[in-house]
């Protein structure tokens, strides 16, 4: 046989190699960015009290919008770097979204006012929404039968940087204020920056712009390093197409449903993710009720109003984030014996009875509300990782970047709504922002059953118009 006119395309190029010390190097550096990533988000929860007893005249809905403006930012910021990242390469947005990233949470911490804080914030929302590209990046190295695994571990990384956050406020906030933790917290982000200059970039984006060449040459550094060889012959792909997609091909009829669906479930999941977060923290406050006034500045404060977190608040924070990290174990079993769809709602169900259990919970027990916190964010992070695998999965490579793109934008959405329910809503009307979640979570799944696509043991698609599969 003559290997001279043999040829393999990219998804068997990545198989045949396997998965090794490039990917596990790649893995290593692109979980940095998403503790980092964590570190910046995390920083919400802590912020809204502090700046509470910081300026007694910023109220409950302003700290709403501060946190409504962050993901403001990052709704716009996804749906720009998507594009560019479709365009330009994954590898120069991730760069250019750490850098950005790393300047305006730096302004946030020497912000004089509100209003400074609320302009700086949308920025860094903006920034890093970037950074979600790497996990496009990550997938399009990965070999097929290791990609789920190592998408779904990889959330490890956030569950560890929101616990690094939450650390590092229990120590810092009360000795040397907020500014001091915000200049800190920007600190992570600008280390991606410096180690994307060891990650080149995607094969796959190569490809699907007419550079095949450019992707033989990363593939034989990949094998290289990985002590394998590339498969005999040339690499090709009869999928390849000249141009990268566009934003009218995620309603293509092939996958107008696909679309629709998954928007909703996006802004499901990060409305119920945030929300958790936010509502254990406004909890806390209406447990906790200290009837003394605060003096801060010289001006008394009503508790109700300035309620700083305590360590045992702390400690409670911590407590819920490690249901995250069970919650990716939870992901590995069900996957292991069910499909994409199929998971996605009894992830999407499981919560909706966890927020259901907030209802007959009296408030006045701090353990119940950790516990039941806990598993609902164990349920709620497994499908945010199993939604991002869904999403890079179900597209082709010409229009997977604008695809993760819009679909984090859409996740903005409900994460811009669920600060005015967690932190304002709540305390006016508890049990019924609870039942807003309760639907919420119902309606995703029953949209996660309607998904017309299974993506399980399916390669992924490079070229746009051979990509549909039932």
């Amino acid at each position: 046989m003559e290997t001279s006119t043999s040829t393999y395309s990219l998804e068997e190029c990545i198989d045949f190699i396997g998965l090794g010390r490039y990917q596990w190097r790649l893995i290593a550096i692109l979980g940095f960015c998403s503790m980092a990533d964590a570190v910046e988000m995390m920083l919400l929860a802590i912020l809204g009290p502090a700046l509470t007893c910081y300026w007694p005249d910023v109220t409950q809905i302003q700290i709403a919008s501060l946190t409504t403006g962050v993901f403001a930012g990052m709704m716009i910021g996804a749906f720009i770097f998507g594009i560019m990242a479709d365009k330009y390469g994954r590898r120069r947005v991730i760069f250019l979204s750490a850098v950005l990233n790393t300047i305006f949470g730096m302004l946030t911490a020497l912000a004089p006012n509100y209003y400074w804080i609320l302009v700086a914030r949308v920025l860094v929302g903006f920034a890093l929404s970037g950074a979600s590209q790497g996990s496009t990046l990550m997938l399009e190295y990965l070999p097929s039968n290791a990609r789920a695994t190592i998408t779904i571990v990889i959330e490890l990384f956030w569950s560890l940087g929101s616990i690094f956050e939450y650390l590092m406020a229990m120590i810092v906030v009360p000795t040397y204020g907020w500014r001091i933790l915000t200049a800190l917290s920007a600190l992570p982000i600008s280390i991606v920056a410096i180690c994307m200059y060891f990650i080149p970039e995607s094969p796959r984006f190569f490809v699907a712009s007419g550079h095949p060449d450019k992707a033989e040459r990363i593939l034989k550094t990949i094998a290289l390093t990985n002590n394998r060889a590339l498969p005999p012959g040339k690499l090709r792909d009869v999928h390849a197409r000249d141009e990268c997609g566009s934003v009218k091909q995620l309603f293509h009829a092939n996958y107008k449903r696909t679309s629709f669906l998954l928007a909703f479930m996006w802004m499901t999941v990060a409305m119920s993710y945030y929300g958790l977060i936010l509502i254990n923290t406004s909890i806390m406050t209406l447990i906790k009720h200290d009837p003394q006034p605060i003096i801060v500045n010289n001006t008394t404060i009503p508790s109700s109003h300035c309620k700083m977190l305590t360590t045992d608040d702390y400690k409670s924070l911590i407590f819920t984030t490690f249901g995250e990290m069970f919650g990716i174990p939870l992901l590995l079993i069900l996957l292991s014996y069910f499909g994409r769809r199929t998971t996605c709602a009894i992830n999407f169900s499981c919560a909706s009875f966890c927020f259901l259990a907030f209802v007959f919970n009296t408030r006045t027990k701090p353990w119940a509300v950790d516990a039941i916190t806990f598993l609902a964010r164990m349920f709620i992070n497994a499908q945010f990782g199993l939604i991002y695998l869904y999403t890079m999965e179900v597209y082709p490579t010409v229009i997977r970047a604008i695809a993760v793109g819009c679909a984090s934008s859409m996740s903005r959405i409900g994460a811009m709504i669920t600060p005015f329910l967690a932190q304002v809503l709540i305390k006016k009307t508890f049990h019924g922002t609870i039942a807003v979640y309760v639907i919420a979570t119902a309606m995703a799944a029953i949209c996660a059953i309607l998904l017309p696509i299974e993506t399980k043991g399916r390669a992924l698609k490079v070229g746009f118009y051979f990509y549909f599969y039932l």
